[in-house]
């Protein structure tokens, strides 16, 4: 019985490393593509303040949208904020990030049934690659 026990032990234990070998292979194909260290610069210049929400960018090689996470962020007229981010898939291509954004309503609430956004100039990514985003 023990013997069985140490067997069925010894066979998940190779399993497992060999998934862990596979996935390894896979991650590390994929990080191939990945354009390091862009900074996103973006400028309020619309009049007022504005809430970025969203940061996306275009993968013209594969004609994909991709979405970078970001928290919302308060940017007053005139002022702009900066990101430094790793962005999949566009290393050594052609890309632009585009900014999504909502403006205060009247009553001095952000409007959430609306949203613009604006984009960068559309250029190959490559390692500390610049994109500047100004909103109007």
């Amino acid at each position: 019985m023990k013997m069985i026990a140490k067997t069925a032990v010894a066979a998940a234990f190779v399993a497992v490393g060999g998934l862990a070998v596979l996935g390894g292979a896979q991650e590390a194909h994929a990080g191939f593509d990945i354009c390091k260290k862009v900074k996103i610069t973006v400028k309020n210049s619309t009049g007022g303040p504005v809430k970025l929400f969203d940061l996306d960018y275009h993968d013209y090689g594969s004609n994909r949208k991709r979405s970078e996470n970001i928290k919302n962020r308060v940017i007053p007229n005139g002022g702009s904020y900066s990101w430094k981010r790793n962005l999949e898939g566009v290393n050594n291509a052609k890309t632009h990030i585009r900014a999504q954004y909502t403006r205060l309503k009247s009553n001095g609430r952000w409007d959430q049934a609306r949203y613009w956004w604006s984009d960068s100039g559309a250029s190959v990514c490559s390692r500390g690659k610049s994109y500047r985003i100004v909103l109007r």
